[in-house]
């Protein structure tokens, strides 16, 4: 078989927070050297193809690109970014970055969320493609919208990335989420993506199938990859 796309979850990799940042940054600031963070990031995915030696070769043969979730810290003041990048498999080097731009309520203050939004739509193979941080989706999410202040940051940054979608009228939406243990967190968002981008023919979430805060999943792994896809996706379950 051969794929389009394989899919990581955030976080998937991670990378040393650069130096030149090493006090806190202002967000619009970083966002105008994302390019520091890009070239910092770089040499980690090379390493992980480098270490899997051989089998990148039948990697080759069997994907077009491999989407990455990878993160890094600053161990000061635990400001940190979430990016996602796109590796060509066939020319075997990253044609594309973006990141996450809409965070938990918890990570307003440290992370560096990425401002510009176009940054998530891309083509590629004539198709058109969302790629999206973790809690992203969740700018569909029905309660979550329900509950942000008219006018507010969160409300309008979610009008904004709406409105490029419908214009751009994706395909394929790509998910890196960190952690999903229950079909539930996630559900929603998606059905409301079906209803309000009928256009989307294929979705997916890259899955880590665990529970950080108490150590075990909620539901059950057949119950989460059938809630976190749609279209022609296909499961690779990787037991550590």
């Amino acid at each position: 078989m051969k794929f389009e796309f394989i899919i990581t979850p955030g976080g998937f990799l991670k990378f040393n927070w650069p130096s030149q940042f090493s006090e806190w940054i202002d967000n619009d600031e970083a966002n105008k050297k994302l390019d520091i963070f890009y070239k910092s990031a770089e040499p980690e995915i090379n390493k992980l193809f480098k270490k899997i030696g051989n089998k990148f070769k039948r990697l080759r043969k069997i994907g077009e690109y491999f989407t990455i979730g990878i993160d890094s810290e600053n161990p000061k003041n635990g400001q940190h970014i979430e990016l996602v990048a796109i590796f060509d498999l066939k020319k075997s080097k990253i044609i594309h970055w973006t990141g996450k731009f809409y965070p938990t309520r918890y990570q307003e203050r440290e992370l560096i969320k990425i401002n510009d939004l176009n940054t998530h739509f891309v083509k590629l193979n004539n198709e058109k493609i969302v790629i999206l941080g973790c809690h992203d989706l969740s700018i569909f999410n029905p309660r979550g919208q329900a509950s942000t202040k008219n006018g507010s940051w969160r409300r309008e940054t979610a009008k904004r990335f709406k409105k490029i979608c419908r214009e751009f009228k994706p395909e394929i939406i790509l998910q890196h989420p960190h952690t999903t243990d229950t079909p539930n967190i996630w559900n929603q968002d998606w059905k409301k993506v079906e209803e309000e981008l009928p256009y989307v023919k294929h979705y997916a979430s890259g899955i880590k199938y665990y529970d950080r805060n108490i150590g075990h999943p909620r539901g059950s792994i057949n119950e989460v990859l059938e809630k976190t896809k749609k279209g022609d996706v296909i499961d690779f379950v990787y037991v550590k």
